[in-house]
């Protein structure tokens, strides 16, 4: 039986216990983002053990005399104590040039307290970067950072998501462009070395542009989307990715399904996420007959050619938000959390949702929780997906809104 790994989405997503239905949804703000520190943020966040929050900013960040003009930052956000509530820390303010620029994916963060991310620009070429930020030293305060590979456009360029890993430490991601045909790739840096290989180049009609985070499952297959395709009807597609056989080095690809725009969705956006089952969950940002987007399911079935089932398991209406952007959450309960960008209500500045499964696993997938953003409390147009702590909340980013309209941090209550 496949598994997946828990570090799937370029965070941790800490257990949740089953709990009885829950009151009416809120949102509180906890911080709220300035350029002077850094703004708009696209990526999840990720927890550490002591419960500090870390995530990137995709503009701004400290300015200096020597970096005049930042170009996105690393922040930290601490969790309240008897004397003050959470508090922000910049750990690193890009500049641009080859250490990079404009950090979109979030982080993963190792059993060591380093963090690992991308830059969608910047580096040696201008084509982005994947990039280490070590935790300071026992008695500095200084997080380091160091690039790790630098994107040449042939070897892929512009990734927007961010990285995960494997069991032996080795990092996996996509990027929107480059690669043989210019329409993006999947990479591995191997562990320790962090040398860089090109798994596969997209071709266009079976995928392009992965927008996307990569999933993982125990035997080291590869799960992602590509938001577009080069032939009609140009909906995207979900791919599998498998390691090569012994003695051999080609990864082998296979196209799960190819969206229509239609019913089955179509414009996948965010990273999937898997259960001990074996069953992956996305997202579709568009595709139905309003284009308000859906949810999907992936379930192993020995009677389909590719190995998996494709089964659309909610379809949003738009009054409880619609469009899905940010990556999916699956607490130990199987519920579904995610943010979506928009929603039909006068102020049209996104929401959150959980689905909660049907019991026994029969029936149908329902809306456990909803909550639509006025503009203000947290903030519009999230486009990162949650993390989730022990006790069933929800922790995620708003790329605007907020005092600054540059995006907030916010804590959700279901």
């Amino acid at each position: 039986m496949r598994t997946f790994i828990a570090t799937l989405a370029g965070g941790v997503a800490l257990v949740l216990s089953p709990t009885a239905a829950w009151a009416a949804p809120t949102v509180k703000t906890l911080l709220n983002f300035n350029t002077n520190e850094g703004a708009e943020p696209y990526g999840r966040m990720v927890f550490d053990v002591a419960g500090n929050l870390y995530g990137d900013l995709s503009i701004g960040g400290k300015a200096t005399a020597k970096n005049p003009y930042p170009a996105g930052a690393l922040f930290q956000l601490a969790p309240p104590t008897a004397k003050k509530g959470w508090t922000q820390a910049v750990l690193y303010t890009f500049t641009g040039g080859k250490d990079g620029a404009q950090p979109t994916g979030g982080l993963l963060a190792d059993t060591a307290g380093d963090l690992y991310g991308t830059t969608f620009l910047g580096g040696a070429e201008g084509d982005g970067t994947v990039f280490k930020l070590f935790k300071p030293a026992k008695g500095k305060r200084a997080w380091r950072q160091k690039i790790l590979h630098s994107f040449t456009g042939a070897d892929g360029a512009q990734p927007f998501a961010g990285l995960i890993a494997d069991r032996n430490g080795n990092l996996y991601g996509v990027t929107t462009a480059g690669g043989q045909t210019n329409q993006g790739t999947v990479f591995e840096l191997t562990a320790k070395t962090f040398t860089e290989s090109v798994l596969y180049s997209f071709q266009g009609p079976e995928g392009s542009t992965p927008y996307g985070g990569l999933a993982i499952d125990s035997a080291g297959n590869l799960f992602g989307t590509a938001s577009t395709t080069s032939a009609p009807p140009y909906a995207g597609s979900v791919f599998e990715l498998s390691p090569p056989p012994a003695g051999q080095t080609t990864w082998s690809f296979t196209e799960l399904h190819t969206f229509t725009g239609g019913a089955d969705g179509g414009s996948p956006q965010g990273a999937m996420v898997g259960n001990t089952g074996g069953t992956i969950y996305g997202a579709t940002f568009g595709g139905t007959g309003m284009g308000n987007g859906t949810v999907f399911e992936l379930s192993p079935s020995g009677s389909s050619p590719t190995g998996y089932a494709y089964q659309v398991i909610f379809t949003f209406s738009g009054t409880e938000g619609s469009n899905p952007f940010g990556d999916l959450a699956l607490d130990s309960a199987g519920r579904l959390w995610g943010p979506l960008l928009n929603s039909n209500d006068v102020n049209s500045s996104g929401g959150l949702f959980v689905l909660s499964p049907p019991a026994g696993g029969v029936g149908t997938w329902v809306q456990y929780a909803s909550y639509l953003f006025n503009g203000t409390t947290g903030g519009y147009s999230p486009y990162a997906g949650l993390v989730l702590d022990s006790t069933g909340n929800g922790y995620g980013t708003d790329f605007t809104g907020g005092n600054f309209d540059v995006g907030t941090v916010y804590k959700f209550v279901p």
